[in-house]
């Protein structure tokens, strides 16, 4: 069983996947608050987006906090698991229509988008500059 990093291109194909993101956030006085996200990335400024509630947990902890939050998007078969982890800082912004359109499109069957595109839970996100990403390919 061996460890490797990915290269660039191996990263773009991974983060390009519907992938589950696990965001972690700053929760002073307790452990981080964890939460399962989608994500978006964007290659050419290498950012990535999050939506979220603007009454969300991590909204108001990003609110009180350092603005720094943590992604992890993993996945495993068997003994071989493949990651990336991105620790940055993020801006909460108003939620941008083509990042809505970009993450139905992705993560949501074509039967499945107008549905939620009609009504969509957030109206917020994270616009999130990483500081440092490390990759990794095990097995």
């Amino acid at each position: 069983m061996g460890f490797r990093t990915m290269d660039d291109k191996e990263i773009a194909e991974f983060l390009a996947q519907p992938l589950v993101a696990v965001l972690a956030i700053d929760d002073p006085g307790w452990s981080p608050h964890v939460t399962p996200v989608w994500f978006h990335h964007l290659p050419e400024g290498n950012r990535f987006q999050v939506m979220t509630p603007a009454k969300s947990k991590k909204t108001r902890l990003h609110r009180t906090g350092s603005g720094e939050l943590s992604l992890s998007i993993q996945t495993a078969d068997g003994p071989t698991a493949r990651y990336v982890n991105m620790q940055g800082v993020a801006r909460f912004l108003p939620l941008d229509p083509a990042l809505l359109q970009a993450m139905v499109t992705k993560y949501l069957p074509p039967e499945a988008r107008a549905a939620y595109l009609a009504n969509p839970p957030e109206d917020s996100m994270f616009d999130i500059t990483p500081r440092r990403i490390t990759t990794g390919v095990i097995g």
